[in-house]
């Protein structure tokens, strides 16, 4: 089977890429005699940590990578005839940003009112415009900011006494007397007024009550008699009352009716009002829940005041079933009593059963793959908001025919999983806790397959069972904990490779695809995961903890049980896996004027101790691929220095030795992404593009996996040396409900070779090409989402 990727590929994107760079390079060529490109804009006279904000009221030049505006060179190639811009221009790369008097002067305005905003109050902004050259100009923004005026202390004027009093129990200064005034602290101080009062009983308090006054007119009086310069403010809090009221009314909760309405074409029963708490009824229309699962999920309670945390947890409650396709509550005031209210929440189900058939395919240097899948989803299982999935996925992966002159099978891994699991909205546990005030918290059981055949390699075969639990402490903060995971696999390794194994006297090899039970459990914590799909600037955490074998070993060591001939202890006739495998990852995302930059590290090692010598093949780490180091193919990096390009096969084993994956039991990457918009109108889409590089590789832990993967050892003293690291241009295809992503990294240093591993420098060397005929400089993904 051939490379999947035509032999000139590689030219046609490299003078591609020259094309961009030269049509980059005069980017004004294109305008009108009276056009200018802002080619430069600069900001003057600001304060430091005030410059980056700035820089958000003023008119932008166009983007810039290694000091040339590819973007705008892009769309120069596709929006220009005969030495001007087409009449209709494709939304393809970055218009050219031409100078635009009144937005330049408008901007003079924006920053001397962010200025003031920031305590500056007699600070002026001028614009000054310098021609750079042809059509090109630069702008620059100076300022001069004045004395700042500092807070000397706070005054009141709230003329109801009952919110008055609320106000200031607990009240904290939003800014320290001495301190420099900002309007958005005051802001922000209004938002938290506003959540107080909401808190308290005021459902119908707004935020544009709350207004500051500011009196400066004291310095005068300072300055006559003391001869000081003065600049202080103080800041006036005013909480007006309703017009035509003389105090904000204050409510107290009654009951609560919940009614579960069928949508349309969906039959409605007949049915009776249940009272399933004391100030809780429930009409299901539907028939088909049970009304005691939806008690600790209504936080309104009777003869308590209104608090909107309790409307937004019972709301958040109700979404996290899955259940319903619309949620609406509403609240009325009791007739004879205006200062109760009455919730009535109407409850619209989503769809009962749904099958969802999904594909992918992926592309890894020249590994092809395809994988289709069906889901099934039974919402409501029992009646308490459980929902039952099944899924079924097959997969095949294709690789090329030989490599370094060692023929290989054309299908290079065929996998089949299929799992049933059941999630209740609730903690089933045998005692009563509550972990989670902020959602829902559930639990999943689970019972699955999952088969994978490497051609020539191994077989292996796993079921597997555990109960889990998730729940999100807060907005930010999630948890994933499972207690108990139990796992029977049943391998085969090839019997030409174990033989070869063997007679390398490498049985630690041999261990990792021994058939096994497993008995451990895991626990995953998750830090501002629901900010991916919001953006903005953000640190994202991800640790995870995986323990086994030790309860087990425990277990047999204090009922003395006997070992086998290797020295472990077995169940079911096999022995046992005991680890510990932490890992950690954390990212973070910059927002720079609808670009972004992504910055990953990710480290993580698994130790195998007592009763195993190795660590399963399931969890051992991969380098390389689509998420990973987009220069180098799937599981094809390290571990270490291993150098497999060099192997010659000379017989089985060294057969064996350039096939295998590459894998080790410890991992450590870094990656940067720079992403930018291309256009916003490809075929009715978005399409974006990306620039990276990446850093890693994987490493044993063990001296004694060295006949597996010569030089593959981790040492502090060397392992800097042996990071593979790439680099690349990617475009993503946003189709709204999901991303298409090609990247084509290039292989910048190859710890594989022992001589020289900047391999980068012999691109276009020959020598090198026919020594190694194997090895690609660039490597093609496809992938579907981002990589991180």
């Amino acid at each position: 089977m051939k490379s999947f990727i035509p032999e000139n590929f590689n030219k046609t994107i490299f003078i591609f890429l020259i094309s961009l760079t030269l049509g980059s390079c005069n980017p004004s060529r294109y305008l009108k005699q009276n056009e200018s490109l802002i080619d430069k804009v600069e900001i003057k006279g600001v304060e430091k940590d005030l410059t980056e904000d700035a820089k958000s009221f003023v008119p932008n030049p166009n983007a810039k990578i290694l000091g040339q505006k590819f973007a705008l060179g892009l769309y120069n190639t596709f929006n220009t005839k005969k030495g001007q811009y087409k009449t209709k221009t494709k939304k393809i790369g970055e218009p050219p940003a031409i100078f635009d008097s009144a937005q330049a002067f408008s901007a003079v305005k924006k920053m001397s009112r962010f200025l003031l905003n920031k305590g500056y109050f007699n600070n002026t902004v001028k614009l000054k415009i310098d021609t750079l050259g042809k059509k090109k100009i630069r702008l620059t923004y100076e300022a001069k900011q004045g004395p700042v005026y500092k807070v000397r202390n706070y005054k009141f004027n709230i003329p109801d006494t009952a919110l008055n009093k609320l106000y200031t129990k607990e009240y904290k200064t939003p800014i320290d007397s001495g301190k420099n005034y900002d309007y958005y602290l005051l802001e922000r101080e209004a938002s938290r007024a506003n959540n107080t009062f909401k808190q308290n009983g005021y459902k119908d308090f707004e935020k544009s009550y709350v207004r500051f006054r500011l009196d400066t007119l004291f310095n005068d009086s300072i300055r006559a008699s003391t001869s000081k310069n003065v600049h202080s403010v103080d800041i006036i809090t005013i909480i007006n009352n309703p017009k035509g009221e003389d105090h904000h009314q204050v409510y107290t909760m009654n009951n609560t009716f919940v009614t579960i309405t069928p949508g349309i074409k969906r039959r409605e029963v007949e049915a009776d009002t249940i009272r399933s708490r004391e100030d809780l009824y429930f009409l299901d229309k539907e028939g088909r829940y049970k009304p005691r699962h939806f008690s600790n999920l209504i936080f309104f309670k009777k003869g308590t005041l209104y608090n909107n945390d309790d409307f937004l947890k019972t709301y958040t409650r109700l979404g996290d079933l899955n259940l319903f396709k619309f949620i609406n509550a509403d609240f009325k005031k009791v007739p004879g009593d205006s200062t109760k209210l009455d919730t009535y929440i109407e409850l619209i189900p989503a769809k009962k059963r749904t099958a969802t058939l999904e594909g992918e395919f992926t592309l890894s240097g020249s590994y092809l793959g395809t994988n289709a899948g069906v889901t099934y989803m039974n919402k409501n299982f029992f009646g308490g908001g459980e929902i039952f999935e099944f899924k079924l996925k097959g997969g095949l992966e294709f690789q090329p025919d030989n490599f370094n002159g060692v023929p290989q099978p054309n299908i290079r891994s065929k996998t089949v999983e299929t799992s049933a699991s059941v999630l209740f909205p609730r903690l089933l546990a045998p005692f009563n806790v509550n972990i989670s005030k902020y959602s829902l918290p559930k639990t999943r059981i689970s019972l699955g397959y999952s088969y994978e055949d490497r051609q020539q390699y191994f077989k292996s075969g796993n079921t597997n069972t555990n109960i889990s639990y998730e729940w999100r402490e807060n907005l930010q903060k999630s948890h994933y904990l499972t207690p108990l995971s139990v796992s029977l696999v049943n391998a085969n390794l090839n019997d030409s490779l174990e033989k070869a194994y063997i007679r390398a006297g490498n049985i630690a090899a041999v261990e990792r695809y021994d058939s096994y039970f497993s008995l451990g459990s895991q626990y995953t914590y998750l830090f501002n995961d629901f900010r991916l799909r919001f953006g903005g600037n953000f640190i994202y955490f991800k640790g995870n903890f995986d323990i086994a074998g030790n309860t087990l070993y425990l277990g047999y060591k204090i009922a003395g049980a006997s070992k086998d001939t290797t020295g472990r202890y077995n169940t079911f006739g096999r022995p046992f896996y005991q680890y510990v495998k932490p890992d950690a990852e954390i990212r973070y995302y910059k927002s720079i004027n609808k670009r972004q930059i992504v910055t990953r590290f990710n480290l993580g090692v698994g130790i195998a101790y007592l009763n195993s010598s190795s660590m399963p093949y399931q969890k051992l780490y991969g380098s390389g691929g689509a998420n990973s180091l987009r220069a180098w193919r799937a599981r094809q990096v390290g571990p270490g220095a291993f150098p497999r390009n060099d192997i010659i096969p000379q017989n089985a084993y060294d057969t064996v030795l350039v096939s295998q994956e590459q894998l080790g039991e410890m991992k450590l990457e870094a990656n940067l992404e720079y992403r930018f918009n291309i256009t916003t109108n490809f075929f009715g889409f978005k399409l974006n593009g990306a620039t990276f590089i990446d850093a890693g590789n994987v490493w044993n832990v063990k001296k004694d996996l060295d006949f597996l993967y010569p030089q593959g050892q981790f040492k502090f003293n060397s392992f800097y040396k042996e990071l593979a690291i790439g680099t690349g241009l990617g475009v993503r295809l946003d189709l709204t409900f999901m991303i298409i992503r090609f990247d084509a990294g290039l292989k910048l240093h190859d710890p594989q070779f022992q001589n020289d591993r900047w391999v980068i420098k012999n691109w276009f060397n020959k020598d090198f090409k026919n020594q190694y005929p194997s090895f690609r400089f660039i490597n093609y993904n496809i992938g579907i989402g981002y990589p991180f």
